[in-house]
């Protein structure tokens, strides 16, 4: 390790050895740090300041790598050439299998410094990924709040427009009533003079003329008035719908605030020594509130990018990770070994077929030894949330379980 380029160490050390590994170590090597509280970011720190070093803490952060990521090692130990190795890294980065595979890569002796750097390169690139999601979801929730801000300034202009044609449509009525009655006055006043002999038709025809003007007048008001309801009550149904999606983007937002929170806040939620029991029944002691003893979390579905994230996050619990696709290019035959292996079986809503879904509840429904859970979302603060809002709720062990709920 300490023969490495020293810029990789920041990396390995944050994506290889989870912060209560480096817990260990500092104990291991007996260090009394400068003061008690010290941060997660200042004991991360100070190991990548210490993997350069040729002393205890090097050595024992080298021991626990070998001994973490054994069958990670012989796997790259087969390859025989530069090219070999390459492919090796390739397939795991496609199966999300980052962690042990980039330990791997930069200590193999064959590796080659472009292969290194590349390998650094797309580690680093992992770290951006919740966070882009994250400023996307604020971007479209903001646009959103402009164009409903904006449909609300159009909806009350119409609300004004309409409010006017409706007096000009009252007044032009009120005209027609109007003439209409003064013509009925004329044509009898033209009537009762003209008894005894012929009428005469022009004052009437100039007053149907003057009624039939209104008339068209009264219809082309009521057309616009027709027109601006209609457009009245488009905007209206897109203020309700652009509410309707700018309540969904805020509700998904605050989930991944929440989520973030649960990554920021995870080593001093988890962070501690391991299992006592060795696998064994989890007593669920106060000191030991996330430890899964052993138990098999299965993963469906989920993105292959972040398989990874999965396992570290189980293996740092103390669990044994699984994981199937979901189908994309596994089978579901495999799927059903793969659940009678599992003690508890996560899934994300977003992110796995409706086939494998089945598959899971009807083999769960089966078993009463099983604990399925949903997650919101494919993403790593989810999974996490998820697992840990369950170990809280699932802290005193059951007979037969191990500290696991029955279906």
């Amino acid at each position: 390790m300490w023969e490495m380029n020293a810029s990789w160490m920041c990396s390995l050390i944050g994506t290889c050895l989870t912060l209560a590994e480096l817990r260990r170590v500092q104990r291991r090597a007996k260090l009394t740090l400068i003061k008690p509280d010290i941060s997660d970011y200042e004991i991360h720190v100070y190991f990548v300041s210490a993997a350069s070093r040729n002393e205890d803490e090097a050595r024992i952060m080298q021991k626990m790598l070998e001994r973490k990521y054994a069958l990670t090692w012989k796997r790259f130990a087969l390859a025989g050439t530069a090219q070999e190795l390459e492919k090796i890294w390739n397939d795991c980065l496609a199966e999300g299998d980052v962690a042990g595979p980039y330990w791997a890569v930069l200590a193999h002796p064959l590796s080659t410094p472009d292969l290194k750097e590349r390998a650094f390169g797309e580690v680093h690139m992992l770290s951006h990924l919740v966070g882009s999601t994250n400023r996307a979801d604020i971007k479209t929730l903001r646009k959103t709040e402009i164009e409903i801000d904006k449909l609300r300034e159009d909806y009350e202009k119409a609300r004004c427009d309409i409010w006017s044609r409706d007096r000009i449509i009252a007044g032009l009525q009120r005209d027609l009533d109007d003439a209409q009655r003064k013509a009925r006055n004329i044509t009898f006043d033209v009537l009762d003079r003209n008894s005894g002999g012929a009428t005469s038709d022009a004052p009437v025809k100039s007053l149907q003329t003057i009624a039939e003007s209104l008339r068209g007048a009264l219809n082309k008001a009521d057309k616009i008035n027709t027109s601006l309801q209609d457009t009245v009550a488009r905007k209206s149904n897109r203020i309700e719908a652009l509410e309707q999606e700018r309540d969904r983007l805020k509700a998904e937002l605050q989930a991944h605030e929440a989520e973030i929170r649960v990554l920021e806040a995870m080593p001093p939620m988890i962070a501690g020594d391991v299992c006592a029991n060795d696998g064994g029944l989890c007593v669920g002691e106060a000191a030991c509130p996330y430890d899964l003893c052993q138990k098999r979390v299965l993963y469906v579905g989920g993105r292959t990018t972040l398989v990874s994230r999965y396992r570290t996050v189980v293996e740092g619990w103390n669990g044994v990770f699984l994981h199937h696709d979901g189908g994309q290019e596994q089978g579901l035959e495999r799927l059903e070994g793969m659940l009678d292996q599992a003690d508890v079986v996560v899934f994300p809503v977003d992110c796995v077929s409706h086939t494998a879904v089945e598959h899971i509840k009807s083999h769960c429904r089966k078993s009463d030894e099983k604990y399925m859970m949903t997650v919101r979302s494919s993403g790593l603060g989810s999974f996490m949330r998820g697992l840990g809002d369950f170990l809280s709720n699932t802290n005193q062990a059951l007979e037969g379980m191990g500290g696991f709920m029955r279906v």
